[in-house]
């Protein structure tokens, strides 16, 4: 985690050095060129208008500082009211928010370079040609939830939703987001890519986020870890993202 940071301070701190002193760009229209062209790695959309190059750069702030905050929340707790009632579903529910957070900086810093969706090009085509312009190492597997949990094992049991699973539909997820929850816990196969990583750190924070998944269910699932890896998963992608920009 510690390295996670590191490297992400370094990427950004040598990113404005390229960018140059705060909003000199504003009155440099050659800055601007220089880094729209930058820009124009992920997106050939991004304009040289210094209004827009002043909006993109705010953007990456926000979503950087808002990244850093959450992978650096070290054993994040949420509930309690002193240390001496701390307890699992605290943890368990510091490590949904962590993840809430993490995302917003990484779905921050995506969404202003990278092009908007569209029907052709969706969420899932788009984050996807982002990782493969980025030079990751290979994803090392994120392994299912165990299935024979018994506070687990009796959703997988239940009938369908109509088109949902029961389990997707108590999490008030659907289209990709159901789709990988699915993969990753109703059919028990593991997540084996970083385009996998980002659709269950999605789908996971908008369960969280719209209170359908709660603390006491990440604690009975066992789903802590794989909260705390899909926060540096994000991380490691916004690292390997910005460097592209330098």
């Amino acid at each position: 985690m510690a390295e996670i940071t590191n490297r992400l301070e370094n990427v950004w701190r040598d990113l404005w050095q390229v960018f140059g002193e705060s909003e000199s760009w504003d009155s440099d229209p050659v800055k601007c060129k220089e880094i729209q062209q930058r820009l124009s790695r992920f997106n050939r959309s991004h304009s040289d208008d210094s209004e827009h190059i002043n909006n993109v750069i705010q953007a990456l702030s926000k979503g950087y500082n808002l990244l850093k905050s959450g992978i650096e929340w070290h054993e994040p707790v949420i509930g309690h009211q002193s240390i001496d009632k701390l307890n699992n579903t605290h943890k368990a529910r510091g490590v949904q928010w962590k993840l809430v957070m993490v995302w917003g900086g990484f779905e921050t810093i995506t969404k202003i370079i990278l092009p908007k969706p569209n029907k052709k090009n969706n969420f899932k085509v788009i984050i996807q040609n982002f990782i493969d312009e980025l030079e990751l190492p290979m994803y090392v597997e994120l392994t299912a939830p165990d299935s024979t949990r018994a506070n687990l094992e009796k959703w997988l049991a239940k009938p369908n939703c109509g088109k949902s699973t029961a389990l997707s539909y108590f999490l008030s997820l659907q289209n990709t987001d159901q789709e990988i929850i699915d993969h990753w816990i109703i059919q028990s196969q593991p997540i084996s890519t970083w385009g996998e990583a980002v659709r269950l750190a999605k789908a996971m924070r908008n369960a969280t986020a719209h209170g359908a998944l709660s603390a006491s269910k990440v604690k009975q699932w066992g789903m802590q870890k794989s909260l705390l890896t899909l926060s540096d998963n994000l991380g490691e992608i916004v690292v390997a993202g910005l460097q592209k920009l330098i």
